[in-house]
Order: C-alpha cells, then sequence, then structure tokens
C-alpha cells in the first residue's frame, strides 16, 4: 500500500543560536540570529523563495511540482527538497533566493531503479554528507554518495514498507524511518540494520501503544531528548523516550480530539519541530496553518496560516515540511502551492 495523499514530510534536526547577525538569504541586509522560543513571533505573510509565488507547477529548474519533504544544510544555507510530482531531489541554495535547483538524485522518471523514484518523501544527510531518500512506492530507505547527481545511481539501505518521513539523529547517527502500512517507526541504530521497532507495531489503533497511519517522525536530540511522530489518522502528535521500543507506551502530547479545526484538534498533522523550551511547533495539513504547542498544554495557538486555503502570500495550501532556518525564519513547503514559503521571524 502505497499511501499517496497521506505522504510525511522531513525536518532537520537543528538549533537556532543568538547574539550574531549575517546577511539575510537573497539581500544584502543583516539579519539577527535568533534562539526560536514560546516568543517568539512571524511576519504573516511569506517571500516565496523558491517555485512560483502563484502556485504554478513545473519541471524547469527554477519551479517545483508536489514539494514535500526538506532537509535543511544549515553550515551551507541550502534546502534539499523532494519532489513527488518530478521524481527528483533537488539542492537549493538560500544565499540568492530565489535561485535555480540543482538535481542531486532522480529526476529520470517513475520507477524502482536505483536512480529512480516512485513515491519520494523523507530525505536527511548524515555527518558525511551522504543523502538518504524515503520512497514509499518502492518500499524502500535509498542511500547517495555526497556528490551525488541525477545519474548516479544509489544503494540500498533499507527495506520499509510504504515508507513515509525519515530523520538522523547527528549524535549518534541512529536513522529513523516510518513505516505508515505498518504503524510503526523503525530504528537503524547507528545507521546500521537490521532494524528494530522504536514506536508503535502493535496494530492499527489509538492506544498509547499503538499508531494510526503515521507519517512523520522528529527525534529532538539538542533539548528534550525524544521521539517525537505524527499519528495521521489520530489526528495527534506522540511522545517517546530516546530508548522507546514496540513494548514503551507513548504519550499523546498534542491533539487526540479527532479530526477538526479547534485549538485542540489538527486535520492530518504533517511535521514537527521542537524549540530551546521543549515547545512544539506542528504543519496542520488541512488546515492549512501551523501550530505552536506550549509544553503540557492542552490546546495549541495558530502562529502562521488558518485560514481557507489559497495562493496568497498569508495562505497555505497543505503545509507539509516546517523548519527554522540559521536565522529562526519559518520555513514552509507548501505542496499544493508548488512553493517555498519563508515567514521573516519578528520576535526573538
Amino acid at each position: 500500500m502505497t499511501t499517496i495523499g497521506k505522504e510525511s514530510t522531513t525536518s532537520m534536526l537543528t538549533t537556532i543560536k543568538s547574539s550574531t547577525t549575517t546577511v539575510e538569504p537573497g539581500s544584502t541586509t543583516t539579519q539577527a540570529v535568533c534562539t526560536v522560543s514560546s516568543q517568539s513571533s512571524w511576519s504573516q505573510t511569506a517571500t516565496t523563495v523558491f517555485g512560483s509565488p502563484t502556485g504554478a507547477s513545473g519541471s524547469t529548474l527554477s519551479l517545483l511540482n508536489t514539494p514535500i519533504g526538506m532537509y535543511y544544510d544549515e553550515p551551507n544555507n541550502t534546502l534539499i527538497v523532494t519532489e513527488y510530482g518530478n521524481k527528483r531531489i533537488l539542492q537549493i541554495s538560500l544565499n540568492n533566493s530565489p535561485s535555480v535547483g540543482t538535481v542531486i538524485a532522480g529526476g529520470n522518471g517513475a520507477g524502482c531503479n536505483m536512480n529512480q523514484f516512485t513515491t519520494n518523501i523523507g530525505v536527511g544527510l548524515d555527518s558525511s554528507g551522504q543523502l538518504y531518500v524515503s520512497d514509499a512506492g518502492c518500499n524502500r530507505v535509498i542511500r547517495f554518495p555526497s556528490n551525488s547527481t541525477p545519474t548516479t545511481s544509489g544503494t540500498l539501505f533499507g527495506n520499509i514498507s510504504d515508507s513515509q518521513d525519515l530523520c538522523i539523529n547527528p549524535s549518534t547517527g541512529d536513522l529513523y524511518v516510518v513505516s505508515y502500512v505498518n504503524n510503526a517507526v523503525y530504528k537503524f541504530v547507528n545507521g546500521n540494520g537490521p532494524p528494530v521497532v522504536a514506536a508503535g507495531g502493535n496494530g492499527y489503533g489509538n492506544a498509547l501503544n499503538q499508531l494510526a497511519g503515521p507519517n512523520s517522525v522528529y527525534y529532538d536530540y539538542l533539548y528534550t531528548h525524544s521521539l517525537y511522530v505524527t499519528d495521521n489518522d489520530n489526528h495527534r502528535v506522540m511522545k517517546y523516550p530516546s530508548d522507546s521500543t514496540r513494548a514503551i507506551n507513548g504519550t499523546a502530547v498534542a491533539g487526540g480530539k479527532g479530526a477538526g479545526s479547534g485549538a485542540n484538534q489538527f486535520n492530518r498533522p504533517r511535521t514537527i519541530l521542537v524549540d530551546s523550551q521543549g515547545t512544539l511547533y506542528i504543519s496542520d495539513g488541512d488546515n492549512n496553518r501551523v501550530q505552536r504547542w506550549l509544553q503540557n498544554a492542552t490546546n495549541g495557538t495558530t502562529i502562521i496560516g488558518g485560514d481557507k486555503a489559497g495562493t496568497s502570500s498569508n495562505q497555505l495550501k497543505f503545509p507539509e515540511t516546517i523548519l527554522f532556518d540559521r536565522f529562526g525564519n519559518l520555513l514552509v513547503s507548501d505542496r499544493y502551492n508548488n512553493r517555498i514559503q519563508s515567514f521573516k521571524i519578528t520576535t526573538c
């Protein structure tokens, strides 16, 4: 089973440091580098840093077609984006955005050859710069060398049924991959197989040891040292300890009140971020918004979007991955608008 409509997203495990200034992407203006906290705020209108501001799709190197996963390479201030529609992985510089992307994997049509994808979703880099891509339609994770190009064939890293999002813990090399159809998160310890179940894997359901169509995973190695999973069909976010296994119950830390647009609800939660205070940030796909959820809170707060779907600079149309860049700006892969939006941080 390949879940085209319920793909997950990939987020960079990152920290935002404070007390320095540097040049803002695409301009000569300096911008303070902020530490994101529960008091931070962002502009409600975005700048399109890649793709068409009007939502047009395309296959040229300046356009996107259904962007889903993103990884932020902080040292180089670049984005790596999975494009479901174009079956390719694009590398995008934010230093002179809007820019032309570079294809670093795929782009050779749909297929399960080692230089192709069918449903490319998750993406990440390890400490040596190797590229990992989850391909749900081929039930696999592929690894590419750091100098990968469209002609490069990857190597099979692991077989995971209906593989969705992935993330890498840079402090250990552990790689986590979500399986939508198995209702589980798998862990490759130190980046090696065979994989073990780190969360779920006890059938489809809403018990605390179960997941129901999970789609994204985030390991917070900086602050809470915990594993977070968006549990799509339960419309909730689950939290697990760092040593979690199949036998361990998770904690529902956000949502779980059924599908809806209330402050205590989600409608297909997508990606998770965690700030220096343990606050959660969650992209809420069908509600076209980004929610902030304080620790132990019963309700979230909308910080971006929340209006009906649209192409205006203050609107989203199924936000997938959310990331903080090194300035604290909030980057969003705006899936059905075929663009990457940047909401500038206004209060650190």
